[in-house]
């Protein structure tokens, strides 16, 4: 007998990580950037994939999002580098803080939108 069960339940994975991003610094900001990529037409599965790497690195960042510095997110590109990942791991979540940071300073993350505006320091 066969199910038509996927085999990631993304859904699921989207919910949890929600109720985490809730409880977290920067964690509303976080949530309307969800709301953001489905916005975009993104799948569930690409969503999904960024959300699993925000609260990770929501708890590298202990600044507000939107008036974070060049040195504030080098920090946290090193700590990403430093970590003991597989690099496709450390690329992705490199990804998901470059996007969640054009979304908070720009208020978009879609195809155009400049990289990093307002980032000085």
């Amino acid at each position: 007998m066969t199910t038509n069960k996927p085999i990631h339940n993304y859904q699921q994975s989207l919910n949890r990580t929600q109720r985490t991003l809730k409880t977290m610094q920067n964690g509303k900001l976080a949530l309307q950037f969800l709301d953001h990529l489905g916005a975009l037409g993104l799948s569930l599965a690409r969503v999904t994939k960024y959300v699993t790497h925000l609260p990770p690195l929501l708890r590298m960042i202990n600044t507000d999002l939107k008036t974070m510095t060049k040195t504030d997110v080098e920090a946290i590109v090193a700590a990403i580098n430093g970590c003991d990942q597989k690099e496709w791991i450390k690329h992705d979540k490199k990804l998901a803080l470059r996007k969640l940071l054009q979304y908070a300073k720009a208020g978009s993350c879609a195809k155009g939108t400049p990289y990093l505006m307002k980032l000085a320091g």
